[in-house]
């Protein structure tokens, strides 16, 4: 396995952390190769190359077909090499077979903008923290950006990325820390409201109760409005954000007043989670009109 934080190694037992959960914090290029694949072995360089000059823009996930062979079923892998890009959940683009370096950067540029001054500094600890947290490696990240933040504590993007790790470890108390020392302008970037919109859903979850316990209990008695909404919570934090905003839009059309119209602020937070992704405006209109 490569020791770029930016290449991460993908099995069954890592793929719902690397590629669910880590395609909501960045885009991951799934590199689906074999060892007796000749062009997976021209292509793999090149790939390497262009993810440490992005420098944690975006992830490199390499599955092993031979290995993995449920992975590569579960996600329609019919030739070697292929290369999937998967951005907040979704494939938004893919190619197959061992395209020149040329190609394959213009392949990202259409989804992936180079980090300004990105290339100038490879050590930029918040692009690795990222990384790092993407991997699952999240202790990792915080220690690295606990150091930076120590030798530069005015710096807000360290105290948001590390907010976001120390949420993603349980520890709420310093991720509120790290939004109480932001300063204004700080405070209004898309990346500090995730952060909030995190604390909030932390906040409202129930950790004595798991979602599985509580998907049994909406579907016994589609009236439980207090299982329907932890249950929205849980899924939310894992980041399956559709399916939790459609389950509190119905909880919201059902029973407004439950939690002091607490399904409408959970989306609201989950809005702020989800930032610039486009399925935003389509449930923005659907809850308007659930209101309306």
């Amino acid at each position: 396995m490569s020791d770029s934080p930016y290449i991460v190694e993908v099995n069954s037992a890592n793929f719902e952390s690397v590629l669910v959960q880590g395609s909501m914090e960045r885009p991951i290029l799934i590199d689906f190769w074999a060892d007796w694949c000749e062009p997976c072995k021209t292509l793999i360089p090149i790939l390497e190359k262009l993810v440490e000059e992005y420098q944690g823009a975006f992830l490199l996930a390499k599955v092993d077909t031979e290995a993995e062979q449920m992975i590569a079923q579960q996600l329609g892998i019919r030739s070697l090499p292929t290369v999937k890009l998967l951005i907040q959940g979704q494939i938004v683009d893919e190619f197959t077979g061992a395209l020149p370096e040329g190609e394959v950067r213009a392949f990202l540029e259409k989804h992936i903008q180079m980090p300004e001054g990105q290339a100038e500094n490879p050590d930029d600890p918040v692009a690795i923290a990222q990384a790092l947290q993407a991997q699952g490696q999240t202790d990792q990240a915080l220690a690295i950006l606990r150091e930076a933040q120590a030798a530069d504590p005015e710096n807000g993007d360290i105290a948001i990325q590390l907010g976001l790790a120390c949420v993603a470890a349980g520890n709420y108390d310093d991720a509120r820390q790290c939004v109480g020392i932001l300063k204004e302008d700080d405070a209004k970037k898309p990346e500090a409201a995730r952060l909030r919109g995190m604390l909030t859903l932390s906040d409202a979850d129930d950790e004595a109760r798991d979602e599985a316990s509580l998907s049994a209990a909406v579907e016994a008695d589609k009236t439980d409005s207090e299982a329907a909404y932890l249950l929205g919570i849980k899924q939310a934090l894992r980041g399956d954000f559709e399916t939790s905003i459609n389950g509190l839009l119905n909880l919201m059309q059902r029973d407004r007043a439950y939690g002091d119209d607490g399904a409408r602020k959970a989306i609201l937070s989950i809005f702020d989670i989800m930032g610039d992704d486009p399925k935003v405006g389509v449930l923005r209109r659907k809850m308007f009109n659930y209101l309306h």
